[in-house]
């Protein structure tokens, strides 16, 4: 059986919305200022991307903790090109992870960011259907 979930989203004036889950846990939106929008939230294709480097990051560092990894930073860099036409959807995107620590291996690394792209981020299954992503690493020796 599939499993169902439910998202609740509320009009907070002009703009802004609050989105929450039957857990109460909830993520701000606004739209940009060129469009009428306050940016007191990211925008929901802010949020796209931003959706996108958590889930994968989910994977990669719990790959990497598997893997005996001593991480002890870790950051990701997302860019974008949007069409201009409506609806502007992204048209590439980009993903940077940049991982911090002693002794990391490239091999680790290669091995988790591709795990979570091909096999577990579900965020990036569906988007990869629609748009093109590509990665690319730094692992910085702190």
């Amino acid at each position: 059986m599939p499993s169902v979930k439910k998202m609740f989203l509320d009009w907070q004036g002009n703009y802004r919305l609050a989105a929450r889950n039957e857990k109460g846990l909830s993520v701000n939106f606004d739209a940009p200022i060129v469009f009428g929008g306050e940016e007191t939230a990211l925008s929901p294709m802010e949020n796209v991307l931003a959706s996108l480097a958590a889930c994968s990051s989910f994977h990669v560092l719990t790959i990497l903790k598997k893997k005996r990894q001593n991480v002890s930073g870790y950051s990701v860099e997302v860019t974008a090109e949007r069409r201009d036409e409506s609806p502007r959807v992204f048209t590439k995107i980009h993903i940077k992870y940049i991982v911090k620590g002693q002794n990391i291996s490239p091999v680790a690394v290669e091995s988790s960011i591709k795990l979570s792209e091909e096999k577990f981020c579900s965020v990036g299954g569906m988007l990869k259907k629609a748009v093109e992503i590509s990665s690319s690493y730094e692992i910085v020796k702190t």
